[in-house]
């Protein structure tokens, strides 16, 4: 049977074992608990706000506590984190319980990572779109598939690298009597590649 009561003024349930409601409870004002923790023991949390607030109340110039944000239970293994970390202005992952850090985003920039130095085994999950931009730099770039272009292919001059085993490689430089500028390195091989033009003449001399 459904009853109402209706209080006038504050109304104080005293009950020094707990208060146990074993039905639905609807509360239709504002829910305050002012208790150290508040433990909700559902399969889901549903909540309907965009946005949570933590840390509320905070009085200082930053996150006095250096850390807010969520953390995962793990069972046996250590607690996955994921944090703003005050220290840094840095958005962070924990895999470890907080031991070490991956910065996932600045206050800032918001950009997952600012260069692509800080992930030192960067993966591609699928094709590299460069949206009309150049990949510059100096070092080696080792690929074991084929290069497709639909485009030139440009090679600047640049001086004799030094030989890569197992490998051909290509660069520019002045003509040495090929004609084409393009030349080799493989093992102890080098040379020029020679133009159409210069295999021509060639074949009339020789």
């Amino acid at each position: 049977m459904s009853q109402t009561k209706k209080v006038s003024g504050a109304y104080t349930i005293a009950a020094t074992g707990g208060t146990t409601v074993d039905s639905a409870l609807t509360v239709t004002g504002n829910l305050t608990i002012t208790g150290t923790t508040t433990t909700v023991e559902t399969t889901n949390t549903e909540i309907t706000d965009r946005q949570i607030v933590l840390n509320k109340g905070e009085s200082g110039a930053g996150v006095t506590g250096v850390y807010s944000g969520i953390e995962v239970e793990r069972g046996s293994v250590d607690n996955a984190w994921l944090v703003f970390d005050e220290s840094t202005d840095t958005f962070r992952i924990s895999y470890d319980g907080g031991s070490t850090f991956t910065t996932i985003a600045t206050s800032s920039g918001g950009s997952s990572i600012a260069n692509v130095v800080e992930d030192t085994t960067p993966q591609l999950g699928g094709n590299l779109d460069m949206n009309s931009n150049d990949i510059t730099g100096t070092g080696n770039i080792d690929i074991t598939g084929s290069i497709t272009s639909d485009s030139n292919v440009v090679l600047t001059d640049a001086s004799q690298p030094s030989s890569i085993s197992g490998a051909s490689i290509l660069y520019a430089a002045a003509t040495t009597g090929g004609g084409s500028g393009v030349h080799f390195v493989d093992g102890s091989t080098t040379g020029e590649l020679v133009s159409k033009t210069k295999a021509i003449v060639f074949g009339l001399i020789f």
